[in-house]
């Protein structure tokens, strides 16, 4: 049997990619085969076309995607927890295809309030958001949090989750035109890092006291930023390097400050079976309950991925992208 897929043929970019015919795979001990209704698209799948990022795949061809939303159509031996027919969402290797295979132990059973759209938006987003703050920097009420940048799909995230978390949310974009999408977020301030000075601005917000918690999404353009604005016994995390990956590090600052910093990635990460069950136990339920509201900044079908990518790498996105399976 075949399946209508989106693979990734060479390592040229974004125009790499074609829907082909592919092979239904087969779930094998402790696995579960999805239906797929909807995947999330990642700043990875981007890095994947150019072949920067290669986490769970080897050679060429290969399916891209790394999140997604469907219900149970089949199980491996020893699966216990899962049942064709159940909905479920969670990290899966070849999202972009109509069925896919993932671990029992990656899959969580998804709440019928949440559609399946806004399920596949959640996994990496949320992960990482909860990864960094509830796990790593163990964010307490009313504590400053600078989320740097803020307009992609786990700045987005972060702003919220701080926000239910009780924390007072400072987040940033490279452009004038997001301040207002980072305020409806719920972020207390936004600053425009292409045009204010992020340091002054957050002394001022601050009233020179500086922030408890800085999240560092850009890597070389941000993280001096991060620093420059964090509190004593502050704790920075750094989830990614949008801007580069050679960013200084003023160790007398570091040292002086006696700051925290965690690099995280999920998948290696020590933290990450607890972040599961952050996951399960507090994102789902917020978001069934509106109290964390994801932004789809668009749709897509499979043929349209690529162009979304474009969109992406142009960093014109205002949220997550969905890529929808019918």
């Amino acid at each position: 049997m075949t399946m209508r897929a989106l693979l990734i043929h060479d390592y040229s970019g974004p125009t790499a990619l074609r829907v082909d015919q592919a092979a239904v795979p087969e779930p094998g001990p402790g696995e579960v085969r999805i239906r797929v209704r909807a995947a999330g698209l990642n700043n990875s799948d981007l890095q994947s076309t150019y072949g920067t990022y290669r986490v769970g795949h080897q050679g060429l061809p290969h399916i891209l995607g790394q999140e997604a939303a469907g219900e149970v159509d089949a199980v491996g031996p020893g699966v216990t927890s899962l049942a064709p027919g159940m909905r479920v969402v969670g990290h899966v290797n070849g999202a972009f295809a109509e069925q896919v295979i993932g671990p029992e132990t990656e899959l969580l059973k998804l709440p019928d309030p949440v559609s399946f759209e806004v399920a596949a938006s959640l996994p990496i987003a949320y992960l990482t958001a909860s990864l960094a703050l509830v796990h790593k920097a163990k964010l307490q009420p009313d504590e400053w949090v600078l989320v740097h940048p803020g307009s992609g799909g786990v700045g987005s995230a972060a702003i919220q989750l701080a926000k239910l978390l009780g924390g007072r949310v400072i987040a940033t974009t490279g452009r004038a035109a997001k301040r207002d999408h980072l305020l409806k977020l719920g972020a207390d301030y936004a600053i425009d890092y292409s045009s204010q000075n992020v340091v002054s601005e957050v002394g001022k917000i601050t009233g020179e006291m500086g922030i408890q918690v800085a999240l560092d999404g850009g890597g070389k353009v941000t993280f001096p930023d991060c620093l420059g604005t964090i509190a004593n016994n502050g704790c920075i995390v750094s989830f990614g390097y949008t801007t580069g990956m050679d960013a200084a590090l003023p160790f007398a600052k570091l040292i002086g400050r006696n700051v925290t910093l965690h690099g995280i990635a999920l998948w290696y990460n020590r933290d990450y079976p607890a972040t599961l069950a952050t996951f399960s136990n507090l994102i789902l339920p917020a978001v069934a309950e509106g109290k964390l509201k994801p932004i789809i900044d668009q749709t897509v079908d499979l043929e349209g991925v690529s162009e979304a990518l474009v969109r992406m790498a142009e960093r014109r996105l205002k949220g997550k992208i969905v890529v929808v399976l019918s």
